[in-house]
C-alpha cells in the first residue's frame, strides 16, 4: 500500500502495565469490558494511509498489512501521549467553576480556557486539574485488522464523511459517476452546526484524495404540510361568532399572518451547493 490509499480496519487499544481496554471497534468486545458506548458506532473504521490519523509507528505498518491478518504494535510514552508533565497540572479558584455553573468533583472531566482536563482535588477555595492526556506516561498496545482496501470512488467518499462528521444514526446518500460526485444530505444533519463546519474541511478533503471530481451536495428543503380547509358550515360559524363577539370580518389575525409567511417560507425550491 502506499500514502494515500484508503483502507478499513478493526481495532483495540490497551493502555498501561495491565492492558485495560480503552478503545475497540468491536462492539461485542467492549460489552464484556464494561466500555460500551451507545453513542458510540461499532464496527471497521476507515483510514487513510499516510494522513497522519494515527500514530506514525502504527501508521508505518500499514504498508505491509496483510488482509485479515492481525497486527500487534507496542509503543513507548514517547511514541503515543508522551510523558507526564507537572507543568500541565494546574491549580484554579473555585471561583472559576461557579461562575460557569460548574460544581467540581475529583475525577470529573472538565473544559476549561479552550483546555480539557481532569480534576484531581477539591479543596476549600482551590481546584486541581490535571491537563495531560489521559494516557500520558503509559505504554500502548495497539491491535488492528486489516478488513479491506477501499478503490471505489463513492466508497471514499463514504469514508471521508464518515472521519469528518462521525455521527453514528446519519446516512448520507453519495453517488458517484464520471468524476463528478453527488451527496445527499439527511434531514437531521441539514441544520447540525457540526455538520456546517464539517461540510468544509470534507469538500476540501474530496478535492485532495479525488482530484478532479466535481462535487454537489444537495440539501433538499420540502414544503410544510399544508393547513385543511374550513368546511363552509364551519366558516359560517366562525363569522356568526366574529359578529356575535363584535370582532370585524375578513381581516386576517397576526397569527394567520405568521402561517402565510411561515408557508412561503417553507415552500422555497430545494437547494443544491456545488463545489
Amino acid at each position: 500500500m502506499n500514502n494515500g490509499d484508503f483502507i478499513k480496519i478493526d481495532y483495540s487499544m490497551r493502555v498501561g502495565d495491565d492492558k485495560k481496554l480503552v478503545s475497540t471497534s468491536s462492539e461485542q468486545l467492549a460489552k464484556d469490558n464494561s466500555i460500551f458506548n451507545e453513542n458510540n458506532k461499532y464496527g471497521p473504521i476507515s483510514v487513510i494511509v499516510g494522513a497522519d490519523q494515527v500514530f506514525k509507528k502504527i501508521d508505518d505498518t500499514f504498508k505491509e498489512a496483510a488482509v485479515d491478518k492481525e497486527v500487534e504494535v507496542v509503543l513507548t510514552p514517547d511514541e503515543a501521549y508522551g510523558s507526564r508533565d507537572p507543568k500541565n497540572i494546574k491549580v484554579h479558584s473555585y471561583i472559576e467553576f461557579k461562575r460557569q455553573n460548574i460544581d467540581p468533583v475529583p475525577g470529573q472531566e472538565v473544559y476549561l480556557n479552550h483546555r480539557r482536563g481532569k480534576i484531581l482535588s477539591v479543596t476549600p477555595g482551590r481546584v486541581l486539574v490535571d491537563y495531560n492526556p489521559p494516557h500520558a506516561g503509559k505504554t500502548i498496545l495497539y491491535s488492528y485488522t486489516l478488513r479491506s482496501i477501499i478503490g471505489d470512488p463513492k466508497e471514499k467518499v463514504l469514508a471521508l464523511i464518515e472521519m469528518n462528521y462521525p455521527v453514528s444514526d446519519a446516512v448520507f446518500t453519495v453517488s458517484a459517476e464520471g468524476e463528478s460526485t453527488r451527496i445527499e444530505v439527511p434531514e437531521a444533519s441539514k441544520f447540525d452546526p457540526v455538520w456546517m463546519e464539517a461540510k468544509f474541511r470534507l469538500v476540501n478533503e474530496i478535492r485532495k484524495y479525488l482530484p478532479g471530481y466535481s462535487i454537489s451536495i444537495v440539501e433538499n428543503y420540502t414544503p410544510g404540510e399544508k393547513p385543511k380547509e374550513e368546511s363552509s358550515s364551519g366558516t359560517e360559524a366562525s363569522s356568526q361568532e366574529k359578529k356575535q363577539a363584535g370582532a370585524p370580518e375578513n381581516v386576517p389575525n397576526e397569527g394567520a399572518q405568521a402561517s402565510n409567511e411561515q408557508g412561503e417560507v417553507q415552500n422555497e425550491q430545494p437547494s443544491e451547493n456545488k463545489a
